[in-house]
């Protein structure tokens, strides 16, 4: 369709069997007079579905289509980056956790039981015990903690709540930064269409799925609707530091849309040296405390040929 062909030579050039059903149905609810943009967003994918819905409320429908096509790319590929960065110290680290706490109640009594039988005094082996324990239910309960965090974040009216709370005190942090690049990306597709700033920002508003999104876009439509300047609109405590220095540069340059490319560009980069780090952070420890416990079981080991050497 972008490319001049209307509706329906594009559904004769596309269509197959694998698609012959649906194309019929299209075709069916045409001819009985319903307009396209209506009820298309139903037979979308769920991560299509939610944004269409918003965007044809502002957009036409080849518009609408193209944006989304967009947005849901560039969002999978956020998400992509983000899973790959951080997944493996994830696992790494409750693989570790859980090594700790398998040996601490499994392998260390045996050990401890062996060290009596050779009547060698384990009373500092039992405080190590003890702080392992210890140090296992910490990171238990901060897990437990996370989940519940997690959980009642999931309800999207409790998520600006979170998202400021993030925001005002810890405004570097990876969570600012993902929203943040979240909301540019969308503002940058909207500008990319040549939409007007204020359309993109109207148009953001309206996705309903993304409240942290439309938080930011309202902001921003109040302060231009009560006759500030869009440098002073976007001027909030709400977005990326580093954001509102691009946004304040972009709105007195003629390339703003080269300005938010290198905004995303630069984000990019920061993300994955904070994972690189945050992966370099959990190695480290993990392997501190797979060393710990590998120097201690060598330790008990080596107690019988120490106690023979001193025969």
């Amino acid at each position: 369709m972008a490319n001049g062909f209307t509706l329906q030579d594009a559904l004769s050039l596309l269509e197959n069997p694998s698609n012959k059903a649906v194309f019929d149905h299209i075709c069916e609810r045409l001819k009985n007079g319903e307009e396209l943009p209506e009820f298309f967003s139903e037979l979308c994918p769920k991560s299509y579905r939610t944004y269409l819905s918003g965007f044809l409320k502002c957009l036409s429908f080849s518009e609408s289509l193209t944006l989304c096509m967009e947005v849901v790319n560039g969002e999978e590929a956020q998400k992509k980056e983000y899973r790959r960065g951080l997944f493996y110290p994830c696992m790494m680290f409750l693989c570790t956790i859980a090594g700790i706490i398998l040996f601490n109640e499994a392998c260390f009594p045996p050990l401890l039981s062996m060290m009596r039988g050779f009547h060698v005094d384990g009373g500092n082996y039992d405080t190590l015990r003890i702080l392992l324990r210890i140090f296992s239910a910490a990171v238990i309960l901060i897990m437990i903690t996370a989940l519940f965090v997690l959980a009642w974040y999931r309800k999207e009216s409790h998520r600006v709540a979170g998202y400021k709370l993030c925001a005002r005190y810890l405004p570097s942090s990876i969570y600012v930064q993902y929203e943040s690049v979240d909301f540019i990306r969308f503002f940058l597709q909207c500008i990319r269409m040549r939409v007007p700033t204020r359309e993109s920002i109207r148009i953001l508003a309206s996705i309903d799925h993304k409240p942290v999104i439309r938080f930011l876009a309202e902001t921003i439509e109040r302060a231009l609707l009560s006759g500030d300047s869009f440098e002073q609109a976007v001027d909030i405590p709400w977005l990326d530091p580093s954001l509102l220095r691009f946004l304040k540069i972009a709105f007195y340059s003629s390339e703003m849309e080269s300005m938010l490319e290198g905004y995303l560009e630069m984000a990019h980069e920061r993300s994955r040296r904070q994972c690189i780090r945050i992966t370099r952070t959990v190695q480290i420890l993990s392997y501190a405390c797979i060393g710990v416990i590998l120097i201690l079981v060598y330790e008990v080991l080596m107690l019988p040929l120490q106690i023979l050497t001193q025969m």
